[in-house]
């Protein structure tokens, strides 16, 4: 009897030591890499393609940042839309840069995931393309909120292959791209744009609305001020309405 109880406590022992070790194996871990990055330079309208992959064990939210150098100057910061990411998730990013003067440029990217920061290496892409672009956009009904912006892209012509891109704004805030289908002419489609300010004031917004890579742009410079009172409560209702129904 003696034996029995010596022997099941033995089995109850190494029961607990096999748990503890499946248990340490399966600890969680937050990594992150991109896995390729590609881009089109064919027009004065430069579409960067990043894939990024969740190397690790737990699910988070990501988004990737594109600094552009003209030698060792910043001249531009663009951000992606954040996407959700499960472990062992790989997803496509797109961010867009316009400009109409040919040359070389560097490119530096950084993604953001989770807690955590990682920065890549610079590396070198050219313009080889300056076309003469028409301005046939409009923007209407510009209004802001703690978060997004929300307004009314009006065009000239049909067009396809619209992306609205933030260019000047305050330093240290996020603002996202985004990509409209297409608008027929005399006709505008609703467009909001999500931003994250580290602490909010008003300020000036430059928006840029390129289409047809690169033959119809538009730039424009707005003021964020948010409306107040009965009339700000007031547009708020009818803005979310639209976003319902619209966006």
């Amino acid at each position: 009897m003696k034996k029995i109880i010596i022997l099941i406590c033995f089995l109850f022992l190494i029961g607990i030591a096999y748990s503890a070790v499946i248990e340490v194996g399966v600890a969680e871990n937050l990594k992150g890499k991109i896995s390729s990055i590609t881009y089109d330079n064919s027009s004065n309208l430069i579409k960067f393609s990043i894939e990024f992959y969740n190397t690790g064990s737990v699910p988070y939210k990501a988004r990737i940042k594109i600094e552009i150098f003209n030698n060792s100057e910043v001249i531009f910061n663009g951000w992606s839309q954040e996407k959700d990411f499960m472990p062992g998730e790989k997803k496509l990013f797109d961010i867009y840069w316009y400009n109409n003067n040919t040359g070389k440029y560097f490119a530096k990217l950084k993604s953001y995931f989770g807690n955590s920061i990682k920065e890549y290496k610079k590396f070198e892409f050219s313009i080889k393309n300056s076309i003469d672009s028409e301005d046939i956009f409009e923007i209407k009904n510009f209004r802001t909120y703690d978060n997004y912006i929300i307004f009314d892209v009006q065009s000239k012509k049909d067009v396809k292959n619209i992306v609205i891109i933030p260019y000047q704004y305050t330093l240290g805030w996020i603002f996202e791209q985004k990509e409209i289908a297409n608008i027929s002419g005399n006709s505008s489609k609703l467009v909001v744009l999500n931003y994250y300010p580290t602490l909010w004031t008003p300020s000036n917004i430059s928006l840029a609305i390129v289409s047809d890579n690169g033959k119809y742009y538009t730039e424009k410079t707005l003021e964020m001020k948010k409306n107040e009172g009965l009339v700000g409560f007031f547009y708020y209702i009818i803005d979310n309405i639209r976003i319902a129904l619209f966006s």
